[in-house]
C-alpha cells in the first residue's frame, strides 16, 4: 500500500508542476498502452509510438527517468528483414541514450521474426499481439444464422487488397473509419470494385457507426468464412477474431505472423488472385472441422504465447528482487484498436495498475 500511495503522489506532483503545453497536444498523442505492472514498471506499447509519436510516452515517463522501466514493444508490422530491423534500432538507441536505465524488449509476432531480431542483437521474445484478443468477447454464438459465405474485417487501405474478394458473390465487409487514415476517394473505389458486398458499417454512410468488439463478433457469427488478403502486415487481429468465433479462413500467402495460429484443416492458403480466393471460400464454407474445434485449437495456441509472456514477466520481477504473480490480471490486458491517448491517460494506466496490483484477488 505504501508503494501505491507513493506512486500516486509522484504522478500528482508531476501533473502539478508540468509546463502548460496545450499547443503541443497534436504531437503528444500516442497509441494506447497496457501497464502489466507498476512495481516493477512494465509497459506494453506499440512500435510506432516509439518511432514517430514518442512525445506522448516520453512525457509520461519523465518522472521514471532514474528508475528501471521495462518497455515491451508490440510490432505493428512485419520486421523480418534487415531494413526494418534497423528501423527498430534507431529509435531504440535514441531512447536509451536519454533513458539509460530503461530496457526495450521487442515482442515478435512470428518465430522467424523472433530469430531475426535476436540474431541482430535485439532483446526479444515470441509473444504474438494476437494472443491479447479476448476469447470472452470473440466467441461462437450457436443460435446465430449464417447469412454470408465470407466476411472481410479490414481497414480500407491498399495493403488489405479488398479487390481480391470481387469474385465472391455472398460477401460481407466490416471496416473502421480510423482517425488520420480514412481515404474517402479510395473507399469509393473499393465500393465500385465490390458492388455485391454487404457492409455491416458503411464508412461513407452518414449513419456510419464504430462497431464495438461485441458488435463485430455478432457480425462474424453471421458468416461462414473469414478472409485475410494482405501480403504483409502485423499479426492481423481480425484473423484471431475469426478463429475464436469458430470461422475457417481463406488467406493469401503472408508475412507478419497471422499464420502462426493457422492449421491446414481449417485454413486454405490461396494465390493472389480473385479466382483462387473465391475457390477457397467455396471449399472452406464446407469445412469439416466444427467451429468448437477451431476455437479450441486456437485457444491452445494462445496458451503457448501466454506461457512465454509470463515466463518473461517472472524473469523481470525476479531480476528486480520481487515475487509478483501477474497471471490473475491477464483478462484485463485486452487490445484497443486505434486508441489515441494523451500522456495523462498513460499516467492513469500506470496509476490504475498500481491500485489493482496491491489489492488481493479476494478483495477484488
Amino acid at each position: 500500500m505504501f508503494i501505491r500511495l507513493g506512486l500516486e503522489n509522484k504522478l500528482r506532483t508531476w501533473a502539478a508542476t508540468a509546463l502548460p503545453i496545450r499547443w503541443l497536444e497534436p504531437y503528444m498523442r500516442g497509441g494506447d498502452c497496457i501497464v502489466f505492472s507498476s512495481n516493477p514498471l512494465i509497459i506494453y506499447v506499440t512500435d510506432w509510438i516509439i518511432r514517430s509519436r514518442a512525445a506522448a510516452l516520453l512525457s509520461a515517463l519523465r518522472i521514471f527517468k532514474q528508475q528501471t522501466v521495462y518497455l515491451l514493444i508490440h510490432l505493428s508490422w512485419v520486421h523480418d528483414i534487415p531494413r526494418r530491423i534497423k528501423q527498430l534500432k534507431l529509435p531504440q538507441s535514441r531512447h536509451l541514450r536519454r533513458y539509460p536505465r530503461h530496457r526495450m524488449i521487442f515482442m515478435s509476432n512470428s518465430e522467424q521474426e523472433y530469430r531475426m531480431l535476436a540474431a541482430a542483437g535485439l532483446e526479444t521474445t515470441w509473444v504474438s499481439h494476437n494472443a491479447f484478443v479476448s476469447p470472452a468477447i470473440f466467441r461462437i454464438l450457436p443460435l446465430s444464422e449464417k447469412i454470408f459465405d465470407a466476411v472481410y474485417d479490414a481497414r480500407i487501405s491498399p495493403f488489405k487488397r479488398h479487390n481480391l474478394a470481387n469474385r465472391i458473390q455472398s460477401l460481407a465487409l466490416i471496416t473502421a473509419r480510423a482517425p488520420y487514415l480514412h481515404d474517402e476517394s479510395y473507399t469509393r473505389s473499393i465500393k465500385n470494385v465490390l458492388p455485391q458486398a454487404h457492409w455491416f458499417n458503411d464508412p461513407l454512410a452518414t449513419d456510419y457507426r464504430w462497431m464495438s468488439f461485441s458488435d463485430i463478433n455478432t457480425a462474424l457469427n453471421q458468416c461462414r468464412v473469414g478472409l485475410c488478403l494482405s501480403a504483409e502486415e502485423g499479426a492481423m487481429l481480425a484473423s484471431m477474431q475469426y478463429l475464436l468465433a469458430g470461422l475457417p479462413i481463406v488467406s493469401t500467402q503472408s508475412r507478419g505472423g497471422r499464420d502462426e495460429f493457422f492449421a491446414p484443416d481449417y485454413v486454405q492458403i490461396v494465390g493472389d488472385n480473385a479466382e483462387d480466393v473465391a475457390a477457397g471460400v467455396s471449399k472452406m464454407r464446407e469445412c469439416s472441422v466444427p467451429p468448437d474445434e477451431i476455437r479450441r485449437l486456437t485457444l491452445e495456441k494462445i496458451e503457448q504465447h501466454k506461457l512465454r509472456l509470463f515466463e518473461l514477466l517472472d524473469a523481470i520481477c525476479s531480476a528486480e528482487g520481487l515475487h509478483v504473480d501477474l497471471r490473475q490480471r491477464w483478462d484485463s490486458w485486452n487490445v484497443r484498436l486505434f486508441a489515441n491517448v494523451t500522456p495523462d491517460v498513460i499516467r492513469k494506466h500506470i496509476e490504475d495498475a498500481a491500485i489493482s496490483q496491491y489489492i488481493s484477488p479476494r478483495e477484488m
